[in-house]
């Protein structure tokens, strides 16, 4: 499958399952994961754990995130929290403020968003604390 292919197959997915996760990011990001034969579980904060280690890989930037993104590659971006985090689904797509990538999130908080940049998912003194990884899709 072509990276295009790939990145396709992710969009979808984000569509197939945001009605559905619209408030729940940790189940958002675990139905794409699911549908991508990637496994992951628990809440935000578990998954963010998860994506640090092998066969994930970090990214250092948003920049990264999105080239990783535009390659067709399962991209999430976290930030831990008590007594939970949030994650989200790195998308191809503008970056705001040179910096943030566009993603979807679901949200405990009544906040979720579609294909808009990340910026909006986190309050300003987190959205530079995010950590970026990345997983390849068959």
């Amino acid at each position: 499958m072509s990276a295009n292919e790939k990145t396709k197959k992710i969009l979808e997915l984000c569509e197939k399952h945001w009605e559905k996760n619209k408030l729940n990011c940790s189940g958002y990001v675990k139905d794409i994961a699911t549908d991508l034969g990637i496994s992951l579980s628990g809440q935000a904060n578990d998954i963010i754990d998860q994506i640090q280690k092998a066969p994930w890989k970090t990214l250092k930037t948003g920049v990264d995130a999105r080239l990783q993104a535009t390659n067709g590659m399962f991209v999430i971006a976290g930030l831990k929290d008590q007594p939970n985090g949030h994650v989200a689904v790195i998308v191809p797509g503008a970056l705001a403020h040179g910096k943030y990538p566009t993603g979807y999130w679901g949200s405990l908080a009544g906040r979720p968003k579609k294909n808009t940049t990340i910026n909006w998912s986190w309050s300003k003194t987190d959205r530079d604390k995010v950590i970026y990884s990345y997983i390849a899709i068959k």
